[in-house]
C-alpha cells in the first residue's frame, strides 16, 4: 500500500484500512501541518462519537496523602510538608454512595484515586470489592 493511501487509513479516511504502520506513513504523520491534524482528528472523532457530547468526569479521592514514595512534586508525598492530612481508605460502601450521587449529578465517568505506588495487600481486597461493586451496579452512567 502505498504511503498516502496508508496515512488516509490511519487516521480514518475512507480508504482502505491498514493494520501495518511503515516508516514511511509515521513520518507522514507527524510531517502534518498542526491543523490538518487537528482536522483529521476531529473527523475521526465525529464519525465514532457525538461532537457535541461532553465527558464529565469526578475524580474521588479514596485515600489521601502519606504516599511512602518521594515525588518532589505531589503533595500526597508523606516526605514533604504541605499540611495535607493522612488518611486512611475510604469504606467500600461510602465509594459506591459517592459514586451514586455523581452519576445521579450527571457525570459519564467516574475516577478512583489513593495516595500510594501500589495499594498494601491489606487494602487489596476494598480496592477489588470496590471495583467489582461498580462494574457490577452502582456506576450506570445516565
Amino acid at each position: 500500500m502505498n504511503v498516502e493511501l496508508q496515512l488516509n487509513a490511519a487516521l480514518g479516511s475512507t480508504h482502505e484500512a491498514s493494520t501495518q504502520w511503515n516508516r514511511e506513513a509515521a513520518q507522514a504523520v507527524h510531517d502534518l501541518p498542526f491543523n490538518d491534524l487537528l482536522f483529521r482528528a476531529q473527523t475521526i472523532h465525529r464519525e465514532n462519537f457525538d461532537p457535541n457530547r461532553v465527558q464529565l468526569s469526578r475524580l474521588l479521592s479514596i485515600k489521601t496523602g502519606g504516599c511512602p514514595e518521594d515525588c518532589g512534586y505531589c503533595s500526597q508525598s508523606a516526605h514533604h510538608q504541605s499540611g495535607l492530612k493522612a488518611s486512611k481508605l475510604m469504606e467500600v460502601e461510602r465509594v459506591i454512595a459517592e459514586a451514586r450521587k455523581v452519576r445521579d449529578a450527571g457525570a459519564t465517568r467516574y475516577c478512583m484515586g489513593a495516595a500510594w505506588r501500589s495499594p498494601k495487600e491489606r487494602d487489596m481486597d476494598a480496592v477489588v470489592a470496590m471495583v467489582e461493586a461498580l462494574r457490577r451496579s452502582a456506576w450506570r452512567p445516565a
